[in-house]
């Protein structure tokens, strides 16, 4: 894998880890590095770290709290 895709994926340590489940990633990335936005699209969508999840949990925390009181 190039020292850019490596550096990119430093940032967080989840980015290895979510590459350790999936290790297609990594042979995809190896050989094409311009599938990092793919990569990085596809870990949000299954870690739930999109804007659009985020607000539906804080959504399903506020309904919570309201039928706790």
């Amino acid at each position: 894998m190039k020292n850019e895709i490596i550096m990119k994926l430093e940032k967080d340590e989840d980015y290895f880890i979510f590459l350790r489940e999936n290790p297609i990633w990594h042979k995809k990335l190896s050989r094409n590095p311009e599938e990092l936005n793919a990569f990085l699209d596809e870990y949000k969508l299954k870690r739930r770290k999109r804007f659009k999840d985020k607000m539906d949990d804080l959504s399903m925390m506020i309904t919570l709290a309201k039928e706790l009181m």
